[in-house]
């Protein structure tokens, strides 16, 4: 069973280009159909920023080296407000013409996605260069908010600079203020490469020895990943992690072929157990040939088990110890139910339909000729989510029939 789901993700990048196979055609008539029309939303946020013209071209033109800018005003959705720093952020990202910033504000503004507003004084603004037709990050977070996954909010929005459209931008919560104001969070972390800890936030009510203590929870879960084996280092590892939580967050990452991720999340302390919890970020990456690793390296290091990645040490050890690896694949097989044709079909469409003004809009869609993929137009965008569902519906049927003749 393994080898045979395993090697099913290595064909996905083709099963995603094949719409038209005999499996595609049966979906179809069993009205597995996307409706992808208008239906009537507007463009939900407009960030409007006005920086001297040497800081716009500065900006513009760097590619790699962080700028911070000094804004002459800042306007969100029509209401005025007054910045405290605003910076470029990310990696990769800034190398692109159309930069990711960081933004801090000196009050709140007012955000909307859907039914849904939210006040922020800080907030990353996200340039989706690299995400292709703009709806990977998007479609992810669909799917994982109906999971119970994803908390943050998130929003599509044009970002404006000196009265120019700069195209398509994300609005995201950073994921410190989600779990220190929402979740109450004693800390909260981001994991980095090997593990280790790339920057921490704690909380200002609780004191410095409760902040050491969860820094060496975290230690402490790594170290304790030789200490014992199968039920044992289950119950090791529950004493500093939900791995519940982890689990499914990993089977999420599994399903989408998330190729990038060891370094894409956040580390909380839930409040209320004490015990550290995840917050995904960055899905721009998914749908992947091979893990960022290399498909090689994975397959030697963890095999065919039904894990995407290898780069960190705990996924290592779920897939490779026994007792771990069952309880994953019974959160696998749990998710996979879960995550039926109706949730991924909200996803995909309520997906489009909130792309569908910002792509009606030439002056905004046009700045696509700066990113990752340059044919950005409402067909090419409703071929790929089209192609998309039809596959991610057969692929989840073809894990749970496997999973169910273990």
């Amino acid at each position: 069973m393994g080898r045979t789901l395993r090697s099913l993700i290595l064909i996905l990048p083709f099963l995603l280009l094949i719409s038209t196979s005999s499996h595609s055609q049966t979906i179809q008539k069993d009205d597995y159909n996307l409706d992808l029309t208008n239906k009537g939303r507007k463009i939900e946020n407009i960030l409007r920023l006005y920086i001297s013209d040497s800081q716009y071209d500065n900006l513009k033109s760097t590619t790699g080296e962080k700028v911070n800018i000094r804004s002459r005003l800042l306007i969100i959705n029509g209401d005025t407000i007054k910045p405290k720093d605003i910076g470029t952020r990310g990696q990769s990202t800034l190398m692109f013409r159309r930069k990711s910033l960081s933004i801090s504000l000196k009050s709140n503004a007012s955000f909307r996605h859907g039914d849904k507003t939210e006040s922020l004084n800080k907030f990353s603004l996200l340039n989706l260069s690299m995400d292709k037709y703009y709806c990977r990050n998007s479609l992810a977070f669909e799917i994982m908010k109906r999971l119970g996954l994803f908390n943050l909010f998130y929003s599509f929005c044009e970002l404006q600079i000196n009265d120019r459209s700069e195209g398509i931008f994300m609005i995201m919560e950073t994921p410190e203020n989600w779990a220190l104001r929402d979740k109450k969070s004693p800390l909260v972390l981001r994991r980095g490469y090997d593990h280790e800890i790339e920057k921490t936030k704690n909380n200002k009510k609780y004191d410095r020895n409760s902040y050491k203590k969860y820094l060496n929870d975290y230690n402490q879960l790594y170290r304790s990943l030789d200490k014992d084996t199968g039920e044992g280092l289950y119950t090791i590892l529950s004493e500093y992690i939900d791995l519940e939580n982890y689990m499914k967050w990993l089977a999420f990452n599994f399903f989408v072929h998330n190729g990038d991720y060891s370094d894409e999340v956040f580390f909380y302390v839930d409040a209320k157990t004490g015990k550290f919890k995840i917050i995904p970020w960055d899905y721009d990456d998914i749908f992947a040939i091979k893990p960022h690793e290399g498909a090689e390296k994975s397959k030697n290091t963890i095999g065919n088990k039904l894990i995407f990645s290898s780069e960190d040490l705990l996924d290592v050890k779920i897939a490779n110890d026994p007792y771990l690896y069952s309880v994953y694949l019974k959160t696998l097989k749990e998710l996979l139910n879960n995550m039926t044709i109706d949730v991924l079909r909200q996803a995909f469409e309520n997906t489009y339909s909130e792309l569908f003004p910002y792509y009606n809009e030439n002056e905004i869609i046009i700045n696509s000729q700066y990113d990752s993929f340059k044919n950005a137009n409402l067909e090419t965008l409703k071929s790929d989510l089209k192609t998309l569902f039809i596959s991610l519906n057969g692929l989840r049927d073809s894990y749970l029939q496997g999973l169910e003749k273990q």
